[in-house]
């Protein structure tokens, strides 16, 4: 009996522990959590960062909740998990709404209203955006410190930004111009003036054009005047002007803009860029306008020269890839051979059936071989292929691929997605993370594309200190800003704005 009630007690004793344990948890736990996972994420281990910030997620209360589940979104946005990424910001909306936390029911309803645009119905992406604008108008209303307020204005005037660029391109162009003077109305009202300088510029440009395209021309004028004070700026946020001029007729200006742009970009990206074809033919309008038809011509002939060897280049690296695809298909046949062999000889049994499997297989990498040929003549009608073209390691399959990305800046487009790089380097998708895996040196596609985009932000950082880190982590293809300073400070082992200082 007497060793039945020290059990007991003894039970009891560990329960009573357990139970304060629990009970005594506080918000140290899942702070520490998000600490390891934020340590994963700037590593880009983006699954296993998701893990913990799931298990953090778990023993958080209130708005600690709402930090961490962005957090996640953030991470299947890196990952290209849309359909992840649906579901969190639909929780999430209700779960802020539910808490008043205006400023993270805005975010989600703005990221939500994006993809919903993008994916086709933008009627829908409209009214998720303005509700995200009207949030964050009442959230600048409420808060009171000097750092909220700007954090609240510089994501209301990314807000309009948005709003702007798509109603422009749905030539909507009333509206397009009240979101630019909603953007300079956000931006003025900082204490940062560096910091909004960029979004500046590009507001007064698209406002000067949207003027033109109104027929308001004294506006636009007035409007391009003002733009004028912010001289100089760099040269991708000058070019932006370009529209305005060609509608009001000045030429001259529009030729010495891009010009400046064309010799940019040959020495940062080189002669054969869509950048550089957009660019000539802006400039054989500029010439056409004057007058000058043998200029315009040149220019004409240069552009399309540029357009050709594009489509060329795509065309031989296609048909290196078809032909690396064919070689990788012929050694896993030949390994699967092998492997027959082998099992055959040891087992000694099954070697009729070997020798038939083989019989077939050779076969089929025959008519492999002509329909590959014909493929690949088909893929290339303006030249015939030469022995470059046969070559068929993995290192080319490689090469060919980080070519175009770099070319077509793939990196720096927020919406790519796995399946679209998967397409480009034309293999099964194993094959995809295995070749990124062994030839770049990364440990996944992730870390592979950040460390373009990180490369890309220094270089920006450099040459336009002043910009603002939204306009740099969009240029770079960030989905957020909160991303970008992960992985640069992951990447840098510094934040942005040091790198700058230093």
């Amino acid at each position: 009996m007497n060793n039945m009630r020290h059990s007991l007690l003894l039970f009891l004793f560990c329960a009573g522990l357990a139970l304060g344990a629990c009970t005594g948890r506080d918000s140290a736990d899942w702070e520490s959590l998000r600490k390891e996972a934020n340590q994963l994420y700037g590593e880009q281990r983006y699954e296993e960062a998701v893990e913990v910030y799931e298990r953090a997620l778990a023993v958080a209360t209130d708005d600690n909740r709402l930090t961490l589940r962005q957090d996640i979104i953030d991470c299947y946005q890196v990952l290209g998990r849309q359909d992840e990424v649906r579901r969190l910001l639909d929780v999430q909306m209700q779960e802020a709404h539910a808490a008043g936390n205006s400023k993270m029911e805005a975010e989600a309803l703005m990221t939500l209203g994006l993809q919903v645009y993008d994916a086709g119905d933008k009627a829908k992406g409209y009214d998720y955006m303005q509700q995200a604008v009207g949030l964050m108008e009442k959230q600048r209303s409420a808060v009171t410190d000097t750092a909220d307020v700007d954090d609240a204005l510089f994501l209301l005037a990314y807000y309009h930004n948005c709003l702007m660029t798509r109603k422009a391109e749905d030539n909507d162009l009333r509206e397009a111009l009240e979101h630019t003077k909603a953007v300079e109305s956000c931006i003025t009202g900082t204490s940062q003036p560096e910091r909004a300088e960029n979004m500046l510029v590009r507001a007064l440009a698209w406002r000067a054009y949207l003027y033109c395209e109104t027929d308001n021309t004294v506006q636009a004028d007035s409007t391009y005047a003002v733009w004028q004070q912010h001289l100089p700026v760099s040269i991708t946020v000058e070019r932006d002007i370009c529209h305005y001029l060609m509608k009001r007729g000045r030429y001259e200006e529009v030729l010495n803009i891009q010009q400046r742009y064309v010799d940019w970009v040959r020495e940062k990206k080189g002669e054969y860029t869509n950048a550089m074809r957009t660019s000539k033919l802006s400039m054989a309008e500029a010439q056409a306008a004057i007058g000058r038809d043998a200029e315009a011509y040149c220019l004409l002939k240069e552009a399309y020269e540029i357009s050709d060897t594009l489509h060329t280049r795509q065309a031989i690296e296609n048909a290196q890839e078809l032909a690396a695809e064919h070689h990788d298909r012929e050694q896993q046949e030949q390994i699967a051979a092998q492997r027959l062999w082998i099992a055959a000889l040891a087992a000694m049994l099954g070697i009729i059936a070997a020798a038939a499997l083989l019989y077939r297989i050779s076969v089929v990498r025959k008519r492999g071989d002509k329909t590959m040929a014909a493929i690949v003549r088909d893929m290339t009608p303006t030249q015939p292929l030469t022995s470059s073209l046969s070559i068929s390691s993995e290192r080319n399959r490689f090469l060919a691929f980080d070519t175009a990305v770099n070319q077509g800046r793939l990196y720096a487009k927020a919406d790519v997605t796995r399946d679209v790089l998967v397409g480009v380097m034309a293999v099964d998708s194993n094959t995809f993370s295995r070749i990124i895996r062994e030839q770049s040196g990364c440990q996944n596609l992730n870390e592979y594309l950040n460390n373009k985009r990180i490369d890309l932000a220094c270089q920006l950082l450099k040459e336009h200190p002043n910009w603002s880190m939204e306009a740099i982590a969009a240029d770079c293809g960030f989905q957020s800003v909160r991303t970008f300073y992960r992985v640069f400070k992951g990447l840098k082992q510094m934040t942005p704005s040091d790198y700058v200082k230093k």
